[in-house]
């Protein structure tokens, strides 16, 4: 499979879903399952990102799914990214990845909104985490 350029990926992408998506500016932004997932071009990678939402009050979120989660400092919400070779996709190996990273993100966005510390031991917060379609956006 010869490499494609984030424009070519993007056309790939659009007929594998049947639909024709636009590459405004490096960019292009799908709801998939009820997730925005945003593809931005990174010269031969794709990077998707997905906002989670504000991190709970305690520390140590891992990564999940291959994704990275970063906080983004100016609005202070959780950001799920990952990269991918645009060499190792297609349209249809694009629809996969995209699937699994809405799964991913909304994992952890019902699992960051679904915190609540627990008060009832002494007021010490503890975790208490519980844990498609696709539409150009």
């Amino acid at each position: 499979m010869s490499a494609m350029n984030f424009k070519e990926f993007i056309e790939s992408l659009g007929q594998a879903l049947g639909m024709r998506l636009e590459n405004a500016g490096g960019a292009c932004g799908l709801e998939v399952d009820g997730v925005t997932v945003m593809i931005h071009d990174a010269d031969d990678l794709v990077l998707l990102t997905a906002e989670i939402g504000p991190p709970p009050p305690e520390e140590g979120l891992e990564t999940l799914g291959g994704a990275t989660l970063a906080i983004n400092p100016e609005d202070g919400c959780i950001w799920l990214e990952k990269y991918n070779f645009l060499e190792r996709l297609d349209g249809e190996k694009g629809v996969e990845m995209l699937t699994r990273f809405a799964e991913t993100a909304r994992t952890w966005r019902d699992l960051v909104a679904g915190f609540k510390p627990d008060v009832s031991s002494g007021g010490d917060p503890s975790r208490d985490l519980a844990v498609g379609d696709f539409m150009q956006v």
